[in-house]
């Protein structure tokens, strides 16, 4: 960010980074993740986008270098977010997370998909998106 600018409440923008940072979406729902998409594309980020924890795991593998945040579904077939964050984690330990999910946290709370912190619960707001990703970017 500029020096002297304070960030507005209304959530920042990629283009306050020096760099834009890469996201790599994991959603299985393809509506839903076309839209997260376009969304952090308006945001000004980079987004490589996965199906499933398994061809996330195939892209992180071969591109790790480039990845700033990984926001991922907690719940999915196969591999839950969560599952597949340990996974990635082994790989590079410094990786950013942001999970989401449909679920409230409530209900994730006593299941074994329960995600760790940072959590966006779905339906979120562009402005709740771009707060959280900047947020996680910036933890």
């Amino acid at each position: 960010m500029n020096p002297g600018h304070s960030p507005s409440g209304d959530g920042a923008r990629a283009s306050d980074l020096e760099e834009p940072a890469t996201i790599l979406l994991v959603e299985d729902e393809d509506t839903v993740r076309k839209v997260i998409q376009r969304l952090l594309h308006k945001l000004g980020y980079r987004v490589l986008a996965a199906r499933d924890a398994e061809e996330a795991i195939e892209i992180f593998r071969t591109r790790d270098h480039e990845l700033d945040l990984v926001l991922t579904d907690v719940v999915m077939p196969g591999l839950t977010g969560v599952e597949m964050a340990e996974v990635l984690k082994e790989q590079r330990p410094d990786m950013k997370f942001l999970f989401t999910s449909g679920y409230t946290s409530k209900e994730l709370g006593s299941s074994p998909e329960a995600p760790p912190e940072p959590f966006l619960p779905k339906p979120f707001s562009m402005d709740e998106l771009s707060r959280s990703v900047r947020s996680a970017l910036e933890a």
